[in-house]
């Protein structure tokens, strides 16, 4: 019963609208396609509706991501630390009483002799002799060299520069004689003369004689006197000094005046 009140509404009002239709056209349908659109009208409207009764499939999305580096993609990232060293003095400590040269070496002369404990500063080294060259307030230039055989090493030392050494020294000029004793005698118009010195020296070549700045003899090395026979006048002064040589050099005992008939 319901279905059939329904069912005349719905056909009413299909009515109604194909009056509508029918008097809003100029023109009108053929009765098949007026038909036609009725039936589909009501099949729409009778027709369940299938939205509902589908079930919304479960969708599951898998991403799966792939990278895949080259040579020519891959990036080098490298991070390089400059680490400064840090500086210190470079000093040394002498372990052992050593001498302190003029060069770096035994062929140099000794300027002085640090004793255990001295520090000093280094200024400069020479490798292959083990030679360091430090500040000297015993100098008179201000360096001498010491030995690294008896030194104890502390701060940036590394950092020294090398320093080409000297020229080999020569040796010293030898040790002026120290007079000993000297005496004179006057006598018929002579003068007789003997001095005794103390050598002094250890690398002379000989000694000579002079009287009144003029040289009269010369003795071999390690003379140690000599004696002079002189004419004079009356009252004449005359002057004697020995003089050790060698080819470094000379060296002169002080003067011996003297005169006779005084």
């Amino acid at each position: 019963m319901f279905m059939t009140q329904k069912l005349k509404s719905i056909l009413a009002g299909i009515s109604l609208i194909l009056s509508i239709l029918a008097c809003n056209l100029e023109q009108v349908a053929p009765p098949n396609e007026v038909q036609t659109a009725a039936a589909l009208t009501l099949q729409a409207i009778l027709t369940p509706s299938m939205t509902a009764s589908l079930a919304t499939p479960a969708i599951t999305a898998t991403a799966s991501a792939q990278v895949t580096l080259t040579s020519s993609t891959v990036v080098s990232l490298t991070t390089t630390t400059s680490q400064t060293p840090t500086y210190s003095v470079p000093m040394l400590t002498v372990n052992k009483s050593t001498n302190c040269r003029t060069g770096p070496g035994e062929e140099y002369e000794v300027v002085f002799t640090y004793l255990t404990g001295k520090q000093l500063e280094i200024v400069g080294r020479y490798d292959p002799g083990n030679f360091w060259l430090v500040k000297s307030n015993e100098s008179p230039n201000g360096t001498c060299w010491l030995w690294g055989q008896f030194v104890e090493l502390t701060g940036s030392y590394w950092a020294v520069s090398s320093v080409t050494p000297p020229p080999t020294a020569t040796s010293a000029p030898p040790r002026g004689p120290g007079i000993d004793k000297w005496e004179f005698s006057c006598s018929g118009g002579s003068l007789t003369f003997t001095v005794i010195w103390v050598d002094n020296a250890s690398n002379e070549t000989g000694y000579r004689i002079f009287r009144n700045g003029e040289q009269i003899a010369e003795l071999p090395a390690d003379t140690t006197t000599y004696t002079d026979v002189f004419a004079v006048s009356a009252d004449q002064r005359v002057e004697y000094y020995v003089q050790v040589f060698s080819p470094f050099g000379t060296a002169n005992s002080s003067v011996m005046p003297m005169r006779c008939g005084v």
